[in-house]
């Protein structure tokens, strides 16, 4: 279950947050960290789209590795997040 913390940024229940910095970056954050997420804006089919890289998600914005596991956990939070706002994901 999400809340909204304002008009750009949500919190999970399950402890993690996704927040729009601005036009090209969205901020996950969590216990073990943060990640800075390079975005793309865009439309498509009428509905808003961001697209992004899977890269973004195999290290935290401190330096340190994200394992595999860890990785896709986070990428997945990340999309459902931007779903319940509304803003479907493209992974390039």
């Amino acid at each position: 279950m999400f809340t909204w913390l304002n008009k750009q940024g949500v919190r999970s229940d399950r402890g993690f947050i996704v927040q729009s910095l601005n036009r090209f970056v969205i901020k996950y954050s969590e216990d073990l960290g943060d990640i800075d997420v390079s975005v793309e804006r865009g439309i498509s089919n009428g509905r808003a789209m961001i697209y992004i890289y899977e890269d973004e998600f195999y290290k935290w914005s401190d330096g340190r590795k994200i394992s595999e596991e860890k990785k896709n956990q986070v990428l997945k939070n990340f999309i459902e997040a931007m779903n319940f706002q509304e803003v479907d994901v493209e992974i390039q």
